[in-house]
């Protein structure tokens, strides 16, 4: 059983900018995304956003991500990144299950959970 601090389902948008948010307050975290890469919708974005300049605003969606990333990376080893890990369940004991490239199945038991996550086809009522 790994243990882990925080644990950021998704690394879109919401799930970087919450790991950021935790990192920046001193806590440990670790983010799994089901993608190859991080970045969520942002990828797919090519024009540049509007709101405040703290919001991005004139900044492409794609280069959003990389900054977003930039920024996490200056907190080291207090953020770990994992891609091709997809979060599969979570139990009543607050344990995660994961998937890791389709052939590692592992459980982790984090402090706290933020899941900043959607998938194909999900409906929110």
């Amino acid at each position: 059983m790994r243990q882990a601090e925080l644990v950021v389902i998704g690394a879109g948008p919401a799930g970087l900018c919450a790991a950021l948010s935790a990192a920046k307050s001193g806590a440990h975290v670790t983010i799994f995304e089901r993608s190859s890469a991080p970045g969520g919708q942002l990828v797919k974005q090519t024009h540049a956003f509007f709101g405040s300049e703290k919001q991005h605003a004139a900044v492409r969606g794609i280069d959003i991500s990389t900054i977003l990333l930039d920024e996490l990376k200056q907190y080291g080893d207090q953020v770990k990144l994992l891609c091709d890990s997809t979060a599969v369940g979570m139990y009543e004991d607050d344990v995660i299950s994961v998937l890791y490239k389709e052939d590692d199945y592992y459980k982790i038991k984090p402090r706290a959970v933020i899941c900043a996550s959607t998938w194909p086809g999900a409906r929110w009522a």
